[in-house]
């Protein structure tokens, strides 16, 4: 079986360097950035690789099918195909995405099941079709989320299960054994993409609750969690619920407890653990004073 290889950052990489140890055939690799890791893996193997500014042109058509593959696999490609590349190969084009389906299609899925609370997240490989994630569910693993998980634990926790989950969907494909789930497009949920201002807190507007679960779901690879002293930004990377209920004006801080402190929420206080200023990781304690106000 040949194989295509479309890949970007960490999910790609370590991918592809475990279908190439098992013995798969991949003829070609499309990147969306110069990676060092991938054009070192891609040298020992004598691969070629491709990074179009644009993936759905004629030109890049006419050179993929040139390639013969029997399946096109992206991982961590975050470029929408059209369908005639979609269809070029002729065991189909699977993804792997990062989220529950139908439930966490479309962007950052890792990031909003946190965000959103959830105790369960899903690693899913599908069929790709014109949609946005909505093509056949081959193989879907489930994986709890705890309370202390982060995007960056999470993120960890994707990176062991899909290497795995891939080699056994490529068995399949193979063998001419799968048997994939239909989704129906209005089931479940769309995700658009987050920007960096998404993660401001809104003390006024978000419980404790709620700033825990943006500070978890952004402390990682992705821009963090932020707030405002006056003119200067505060990136929040860790904190705790408190058990004890603390009122007070939203966004203000009331307390310093040891190296963190307390910052008012909406409905009640949370404990401010670590934070990054200008760069630099410190200790909450030492650049809060009691009585400032965040926004």
């Amino acid at each position: 079986m040949r194989i295509v290889y479309f890949t970007k950052g960490r999910r790609g990489t370590k991918c592809l360097v475990d279908i190439l140890e098992a013995g798969y055939s991949v003829c070609c690799v499309v990147a969306v950035i110069r990676e060092k890791e991938v054009d070192e893996i891609c040298a020992k193997y004598e691969i070629p690789v491709l990074i179009p500014e644009n993936i759905n042109t004629p030109e890049l058509e006419k050179k993929l099918k040139t390639y013969q593959a029997d399946l096109f696999i992206l991982a961590g490609y975050n470029k929408i195909l059209k369908l005639p590349i979609i269809e070029i190969p002729p065991l189909g084009t699977i993804n792997l995405h990062g989220g529950k389906l139908p439930e966490y299609r479309g962007a950052a899925p890792i990031n909003w099941q946190i965000i959103n609370g959830e105790t369960t997240g899903g690693c899913s490989i599908i069929y790709v079709d014109e949609g946005i994630d909505t093509g056949d569910i081959i193989a879907q693993e489930i994986y709890p989320i705890k309370a202390d998980d982060s995007h960056a634990s999470i993120l960890e926790m994707t990176l062991d299960i899909f290497p795995g989950l891939l080699l056994d969907v490529l068995q399949q494909i193979s063998s001419g054994t799968v048997k994939a789930e239909k989704q129906n497009p209005l089931d479940g949920s769309y995700y658009s993409r987050r920007y960096p201002r998404d993660s401001q807190i809104d003390w006024n507007g978000m419980d404790d609750i709620q700033v825990n679960n943006l500070v978890r779901g952004m402390f990682g690879p992705y821009p963090a969690a932020f707030t405002n002293r006056g003119d200067v930004k505060v990136e929040i990377n860790e904190t705790e619920l408190l058990q004890e209920t603390i009122i007070g004006i939203p966004g203000r801080v009331p307390q310093k407890r040891g190296k963190n402190v307390v910052v008012i929420a909406k409905n009640r206080g949370i404990l401010v653990q670590d934070i990054t200023v200008n760069g630099e990781r410190m200790d909450p304690a030492s650049f809060f004073r009691i009585g400032d106000d965040l926004y």
